[in-house]
């Protein structure tokens, strides 16, 4: 598997965050027998102070702004939680934006806050994954991920940065975890087939998924079929998802099926590697 898969911030997490921020409010304005008004409008407010902090946030993509300009959104942010300190909302936009702005070590210690105010928030747990895989701490990462995809397991996001840290990083968490490399594998498997059954139309997520079973010990090979059909209705790359498909055509001893996808490669920068499986599938 491509290393490159490693962590992203990817654009499920905004979609998430923003319908749980609608529900919120859905919930608290409808129902106002479940809290006092008072806390209705301290959530409220947090939210339009949240948002009025993003917007401000997007100014900065300018590549003219100023140290100065860039210092005054951190301080709007900043106010964001000395105003709201109990929210933990408010404590992972703050992170975010440190984290963005090169501000690891400030970003941790705010997600860390918003964990102690709800040690179940999946996206606190996440975002402390990414932050300690990219300081190198494989172990404390892991772990956070673990604890990301136990609070919200339809998140695939969460479920693709766990498999890819137990993929890639399996030497580490062998001896950590106190399991074998073959148990770790399945596990990443795993995620990544969770990743792609919530986001079937991820292209990513499926190329991922299907990548794997070359990795594993004892691969089924009639589910990688499966998953690199699905790779390729997604995909434009129809060559390199045919080429796959051969491969695994010749990992289940089919012939005529692997000699008739690589039939279907047309773009000769594949020539090399098809005549490869071909010579493999015609000595089935």
């Amino acid at each position: 598997m491509d290393a490159t898969l490693i962590i992203r911030n990817r654009r499920w997490k905004n979609r998430s965050k923003c319908k749980r921020a609608a529900a919120t409010l859905f919930i608290l304005l409808f129902t106002p027998l479940l809290a006092p008004a008072e806390s209705i409008g301290a959530w409220a407010k947090t939210w339009i102070d949240i948002k009025a902090a993003h917007k401000a946030a997007a100014a900065l993509a300018n590549p003219n702004v100023t140290a100065k300009e860039r210092l005054r959104v951190e301080q709007i942010y900043y106010q964001l939680v000395r105003d709201h300190p109990q929210s933990v909302p408010a404590q992972n936009a703050l992170a975010a934006f440190l984290s963005k702005n090169g501000k690891t070590e400030a970003a941790i210690e705010h997600w860390r806050t918003a964990q102690r105010l709800d040690p179940e928030n999946a996206e606190a747990a996440n975002s402390l994954g990414g932050a300690y895989l990219r300081m190198g701490r494989v172990r404390e990462a892991a772990r956070q991920f673990l604890l990301a995809v136990r609070f919200e397991s339809d998140n695939p996001d969460y479920h693709f940065d766990l498999g890819n840290v137990e993929f890639i990083f399996r030497s580490d968490l062998t001896a950590a975890w106190n399991i074998d490399s073959a148990e770790l594998l399945q596990r990443a498997l795993f995620q990544f087939r969770e990743a792609s059954r919530l986001a079937p139309t991820d292209l990513e997520y499926a190329r991922a998924y299907a990548e794997t079973f070359y990795g594993m010990p004892n691969a089924d090979w009639k589910e990688a079929q499966v998953a690199w059909q699905h790779y390729l209705e997604l995909s434009t790359n129809r060559n390199f998802a045919y080429l796959q498909l051969a491969r695994v055509s010749v990992k289940r001893n089919k012939k005529a099926e692997a000699l008739s996808f690589l039939d279907k490669i047309s773009d000769p920068s594949y020539s090399e590697v098809k005549e490869k499986v071909r010579k493999q599938a015609e000595a089935l």
